[in-house]
């Protein structure tokens, strides 16, 4: 009885060992099957994307906007020195103007004034003919009366006919004769020089006309017009200056729109990002391998499934690339895979969870 009882417990422990062995031998069969399916899948596969959520203190969106801060201060500072230059601009622009208008006044009134003095030089040398003219006939009139008064006085003082004091009346008013015949001499010479003197001015002013622009100096200037040829010279010194400046300046400001200008580009190219999104709102990105990059289209289809391949519902869609190369680990693996991330429209918000989405269809069709 005993030993029946005993071959009978024997026969059921075999039994559930048996079981238990079959059990182990199937789950062990079983993570088999799903290692190799799973490796199989990540080796075939080339439609599966890792998704992630990307917020406002992500690095690299504190980077990007720090980029866009950091390029636009310096933008603003480019633009602010063109302004100045722009402004140094308009001034040298306008000191040369003035000053080639100042030199063709300076011309016009050099003539005028060449002419006027010619005129008076002429009308000078014409008063002064006639008055040596006058003055011979009134020398010569005046010394024939002196001639004649003095030997009329001599002749009736020495007969007794004229007091003393007549005599020194008459002798005074000979004095006085001399003494016009001085003024005459006197007005003489200061028309000579004074014609003298504007003849020298005019010879002084053509040939400050006839040589501007030359070198050396003309015969006949006067202290005067040479005055005035400084001031013409610091004129063009300054109108050269002014062009040089200009042309410096002309190309600066070239240099300044060109550094502006790529400024511009590149904080246009870092606006456009859509990690700056990410200031405003989390930004769902995901994940997708070089060689999966084909099937990442926008508007390619999202699946999310249960145990990675199986029973998959569809998400949403793939938005634009991002710009930027990224690299993470393998989900299943331990080296890293170079890639790129793309952007997410979901309309399942907690697939962003997931560690794996698939791009285009279930990977099982399931």
């Amino acid at each position: 009885m005993n030993q029946r009882v005993a071959n009978r417990i024997n026969s059921a422990a075999v039994s559930v060992y048996k079981l238990m062995g079959s059990v182990l031998l199937g789950l062990i069969l079983l993570a088999l099957v799903s290692f190799l399916s799973v490796q199989g899948f990540f080796l075939l596969s080339r439609s599966w994307a890792t998704p992630a959520v990307i917020s406002p203190t992500d690095p690299h969106i504190l980077t990007l906007n720090t980029q866009v801060a950091a390029q636009t201060s310096s933008r603003d500072h480019v633009l602010a020195e063109r302004r100045t230059l722009e402004n140094q601009l308009l001034d040298a622009e306008r000191t040369a103007s003035a000053e080639r208008a100042f030199q063709q006044r300076f011309l016009v009134a050099l003539s005028d004034e060449r002419d006027s003095k010619s005129r008076t030089a002429k009308r000078l040398t014409s008063l002064r003919l006639e008055y040596n003219r006058a003055r011979d006939e009134i020398l010569k009139s005046n010394r024939a009366y002196a001639g004649l008064s003095r030997a009329r006085t001599d002749a009736m003082y020495g007969a007794k006919l004229l007091q003393q004091e007549d005599k020194l009346t008459l002798n005074h008013h000979l004095a006085q004769l001399a003494q016009s015949n001085l003024s005459l001499a006197q007005t003489t010479v200061d028309l000579e020089t004074r014609t003298e003197n504007l003849h020298r001015e005019i010879a002084g002013l053509t040939a400050v006309r006839d040589r501007v622009g030359k070198d050396g100096v003309p015969e006949g200037i006067t202290s005067d017009v040479l005055l005035l040829e400084r001031e013409y010279t610091h004129s063009v010194l300054e109108q050269a200056r002014a062009e040089a400046t200009l042309r410096s300046l002309q190309q600066d400001l070239k240099a300044l729109e060109d550094v502006a200008q790529r400024y511009e580009t590149l904080i246009a190219s870092l606006r456009a990002s859509p990690y700056l999104r990410a200031i405003e709102k989390d930004l769902t990105v995901a994940f997708v391998p070089y060689e999966n990059l084909n099937n990442a289209g926008a508007g390619t289809p999202l699946f999310a499934c249960a145990a990675k391949v199986v029973w998959c519902r569809e998400v949403g869609v793939v938005g634009q690339v991002l710009e930027g190369e990224v690299s993470i680990k393998h989900p299943i693996r331990q080296h890293m895979l170079r890639g790129v991330m793309v952007e997410l429209k979901l309309t399942d918000s907690t697939s962003a969870r997931e560690d794996l989405l698939h791009l285009g269809r279930a990977p099982l069709f399931l």
